[in-house]
């Protein structure tokens, strides 16, 4: 009798290492979705502290389309994170960190000779 897709993707690697990738891109798509308005916001302080008041802030086309590149990048961290989170209990049948922490055992315990 065959083994079903959910049994071979346990008992091989493919399924660990693509958790671990889902997991690094959705903490990189996090950063980059932090970086654009976090140095905004750090220059714009940099900005009132050197003048000693409120610098001016307006709101145009670019910081536009840098807040709609940072949602973009909000939605496509959510989403690799979800697609960890259901392939890794699909397979395990717990959560991300917690399989790969328990997969982390189990290969350290595997002989390789």
């Amino acid at each position: 009798m065959k083994p079903s897709l959910r049994q071979v993707l346990a008992d091989s690697h493919i399924s660990a290492v693509a958790i671990a990738v889902l997991l690094l891109w959705s903490l990189d798509a996090g950063f980059r979705a932090l970086w654009g308005p976090l140095f905004r916001a750090v220059g714009l302080l940099f900005t009132g502290v050197a003048i000693m008041g409120i610098p001016y802030f307006s709101f145009g086309i670019a910081d536009r389309l840098n807040l709609i590149t940072t949602f973009s990048y909000v939605f496509g961290g959510i989403t690799r994170l979800a697609a960890a989170w259901l392939l890794s209990r699909w397979v395990y049948g717990v959560g991300p960190l917690r399989s790969l922490g328990a997969y982390r055992s189990r290969l350290a315990r595997r002989n390789h000779v």
